[in-house]
């Protein structure tokens, strides 16, 4: 009888070990490898939460590479703006998906997106208007 017991509690164990694993799996975002790549902006949506008509994104030159943001399995993220002159800039942030809430940070400072929708090569982020802002503006990304 002693032996089933212990038994038991074994499995008891080895249940409750297999389920906290499972949960941190859970936890993860369902987004972070749809994440990773290439996003050429596409425009600004214009009205709520993410719904409304696309207002394209106007590009300095539109004869230079399209304006894009790179997000790296390494928590790099890069976002690519062309002058005029068809000359590169580059800023470079770390980046932790949490949910559905994307963090973006260099030193000290962040910002958060809410990712809106990630469906085949199309993602929609809501981006803070200003830092701890609630107001959001809608940004149409897609996938290069």
């Amino acid at each position: 009888m002693e032996t089933l017991n212990k038994n038991r509690n074994i499995i008891k164990l080895c249940l409750l070990v297999f389920a906290m694993a499972s949960y941190k799996g859970v936890a993860q975002s369902p987004y972070e490898k749809q994440l990773i790549g290439t996003w050429e902006i596409q425009g600004t949506l214009m009205g709520d939460n993410g719904e409304g008509w696309l207002a394209p994104h106007k590009q300095a030159n539109p004869d230079c590479k399209p304006n894009h943001s790179v997000f790296t399995e390494e928590h790099v993220a890069k976002e690519v703006r062309y002058n005029q002159d068809c000359e590169a800039k580059e800023n470079t942030f770390e980046w932790e998906l949490n949910g559905d809430t994307l963090t973006l940070s260099k030193g000290d400072r962040s910002i958060n997106w809410l990712i809106h929708s990630i469906e085949d090569d199309k993602m929609t982020v809501g981006v803070q208007v200003r830092p701890k802002s609630e107001n959001r503006m809608y940004v149409v990304y897609k996938k290069q």
